[in-house]
């Protein structure tokens, strides 16, 4: 384990704010725990966590999002990870997964469980958050759903394309790791695997904390799950469940 930044318990501990079940929030997590930094999580209801952030003078409204100690932002995962130091990171992978599998990953999970009242995705979100916060999230949950089906796109119409996008990213991951071997940089855990296997951890679904409890009441639609079934014995999912047994440690 690597040596956390000398700023890193200056001042005040650094506050996380998350939407809990999101992979890239997951990314940022992990990395911190990773790296021994000592920091404080908020969860943030899905819509008010725009006036969260947007108080706190940040130039975009998504999260990750990580306050210092000396006030200053470091927002999103992969600024959130640079901040840590933690190495072992390969720029052209994680770019990919971050900008391309893991938005289509997201579109396609959502596309699914958004339209399903029996989903269970409603509470899995709003968990966790202020009492006031997740109120407000059950009373408006007919309209933001419509908005965050919008916003990604996440339409059930469009579930055959993303099935299919999706599954040509796990080709391109498998022949990655047959590559690569057990780490995608070098001989050891780094930057680049904890990238790929929090990225894809929805997919995954390891039976890991945090992991386990942020997805627990997830009821996955007749949409999704012979794909998530069938996608389960992939090398690429197999290899993201060993790699959270071990090394994710929640601290």
């Amino acid at each position: 384990m690597a040596d956390a930044p000398r700023t890193a318990h200056e001042g005040r501990r650094p506050l996380l704010l998350t939407l809990a079940p999101s992979h890239y929030c997951e990314r940022a997590r992990w990395a911190l725990d990773a790296q021994a930094i000592v920091y404080v999580e908020e969860r943030l209801a899905p819509g008010t966590h725009l006036l969260r952030v947007k108080r706190l003078g940040a130039s975009a409204t998504s999260l990750p999002l990580l306050l210092l100690g000396d006030g200053s932002l470091c927002q999103g995962s992969d600024r959130i990870l640079d901040w840590t130091g933690l190495p072992g990171g390969d720029p052209e992978i994680e770019r990919r997964l971050e900008q391309k599998t893991a938005p289509l990953i997201r579109q396609c999970l959502y596309a699914g469980l958004l339209p399903d009242p029996r989903s269970g995705i409603r509470d899995v979100l709003l968990r966790g958050t202020r009492k006031r916060d997740a109120t407000i999230g059950w009373l408006t949950w007919p309209l933001l759903r419509r908005i965050m089906a919008a916003g990604m796109n996440a339409r059930p119409h469009l579930l055959p394309d993303l099935i299919a996008q999706v599954d040509s990213e796990f080709d391109w991951f498998d022949r990655v790791l047959a590559e690569r071997g057990d780490y995608l940089v070098g001989r050891k855990f780094g930057r680049a695997d904890l990238t790929a296997a929090s990225l894809l951890a929805p997919v995954a679904v390891p039976q890991v904390e945090p992991v386990k409890s942020l997805s627990a009441g997830i009821r996955w639609p007749r949409s999704l799950a012979p794909f998530l079934a069938k996608w389960s014995d992939r090398p690429t999912l197999k290899w993201v469940r060993h790699v959270y047994e071990a090394h994710r440690a929640p601290l």
